[in-house]
C-alpha cells in the first residue's frame, strides 16, 4: 500500500475549514529544467527540440510522449529519470498539466511535502476536475500530516478525496486512502465503509496491518474481519 497505518499514532480531532497554508515558493524554483547558457548550448538545445519536431505533429504531442516515458520510469521508482523526462515535455509544451503533476509526484515521492502541494496546486488551477490530481494532492496532504501533524492537511485530503471519488466512483485506492483518512480523524464507521468499498474495487486492499489496526478501535459492521 502507499500508505501505512503505522506511519503515526491516532488523535482525537476536531474538524474544521482550516486550509492548509501554502509555503512562499515559485514555479522557478521547483521546475528542475536550466536554460541552456551559452550560445553553443542554445544550439544544440534548439537541434533537440527540432528533431523532436520531426518525430510528432507539434510540441504539445511531443511532450506527451515524454509525459508518457516520465510516468513509465516514475512507476519504476527511476526519480532521476523521470524529472529529466518530465523536463524535456515542459521544455516542448509548459501548459502541459501533466507535467505539473509529475513533478509533484516526483517531490511526494522524496517526501518534499511542500514542494509537492505547491505545485500540484498550480495544476490544479488549470484542471479543477481531474480526479487523479485531486488524489495526488491528497496524498501528499496526508503525507505531510504523517510529517508534520497538521490536522488540517487531513480534513484538506478528505475533502479532495471525497471530490475525486465524486469524479471516479471506481477508484479502489481513492476508496482506501478515504479509510485511512477517516481512520485518522477517528471516523471509524465510515473508515470501514471505505475500506470495503476499496476491497469490493480491488482484494489486494485488504491491507492486514490497516485492518488489524482498525478492529483495535471498532469491530468491523459488516462482520467480516474479526481480532
Amino acid at each position: 500500500m502507499l500508505l501505512s497505518i503505522t506511519a503515526c499514532t491516532t488523535q482525537q480531532i476536531t474538524q474544521d475549514n482550516t486550509h492548509p497554508e501554502l509555503p512562499a515558493l515559485t514555479l522557478k524554483e521547483l521546475i528542475p529544467v536550466t536554460k541552456p547558457a551559452t550560445a553553443k548550448a542554445r544550439a544544440l538545445e534548439a537541434s533537440r527540440i527540432k528533431k523532436d519536431l520531426k518525430r510528432f505533429k507539434d510540441q504539445p504531442s511531443a511532450a506527451a510522449y515524454y509525459v508518457t516515458q516520465a510516468k513509465r520510469t516514475l512507476n519504476e521508482n527511476k526519480l532521476d529519470s523521470a524529472t529529466y523526462l518530465f523536463g524535456k515535455a515542459w521544455q516542448l509544451d509548459s501548459l502541459n498539466t501533466d507535467v505539473y503533476w509529475g513533478f509533484g509526484l516526483v517531490y511526494g515521492k522524496q517526501k518534499k511535502f511542500d514542494k509537492a502541494l505547491f505545485i500540484l496546486y498550480h495544476a490544479l488551477e488549470k484542471d479543477a476536475a481531474n480526479p487523479h490530481l485531486l488524489k495526488a494532492i491528497a496524498t501528499s496532504h496526508l503525507g505531510r500530516y504523517y510529517k508534520q501533524k497538521d490536522v488540517s492537511d487531513l480534513v484538506e485530503s478528505k475533502k479532495l478525496l471525497e471530490k475525486a471519488q465524486q469524479l471516479k466512483p471506481d477508484e479502489a485506492d481513492t476508496y482506501y486512502k478515504l479509510a485511512i483518512n477517516n481512520y485518522y480523524l477517528s471516523n471509524y464507521r465510515d473508515a470501514w465503509k471505505y475500506l470495503h468499498q476499496s476491497i469490493k474495487q480491488d482484494k489486494k486492499m485488504a491491507d492486514k496491518v490497516f485492518i488489524s489496526a482498525l478492529l483495535e478501535k471498532q469491530k468491523d459492521p459488516m462482520h467480516i474481519y474479526r481480532q
